[in-house]
């Protein structure tokens, strides 16, 4: 090969490097919310006020009332002031813990410590 070639071929392998770089460059995320998407943090209150949570298909109910109470006899309460709570779901059952992440007035996201998976409740059947 020419001296000439050979440097061509180096010039667009160079090229080429950089744009694949600069290609897979991960771009910086400016977006904010807005009003109509707000930011969701966990309400503590508002979580337990009395209120009943239904995951898709209403195969988990999580009846909390305010007064500490779950369901007909068994009860909630959390873990020191982390966003881990125990649930007893009838009197004399084993507690079982549960992760909050966030709540709004008819939609909240948790997690069974023992589930690998994030679940989604609102207010009403879905």
């Amino acid at each position: 090969m020419k001296k000439e070639t050979i440097k061509s071929m180096g010039w667009l392998f160079a090229a080429s490097l950089i744009i694949c770089f600069s290609a897979c460059k991960k771009k910086k995320d400016t977006t904010t919310p807005t009003p109509a998407d707000p930011v969701k943090t966990l309400n503590k209150t508002t979580l337990t006020n009395n209120i009943t949570w239904y995951n898709q298909g209403s195969t988990i109910i999580h009846p909390f009332k305010s007064n500490g109470n779950y369901g007909g006899s068994g009860s909630w309460n959390w873990v020191k002031t982390s966003d881990t709570m125990e649930i007893i779901m009838i009197s004399g059952d084993p507690k079982l813990k549960w992760k909050f992440y966030y709540n709004t007035d008819t939609e909240m996201k948790c997690r069974w410590i023992n589930n690998e998976q994030d679940i989604i409740f609102k207010t009403s059947p879905w």
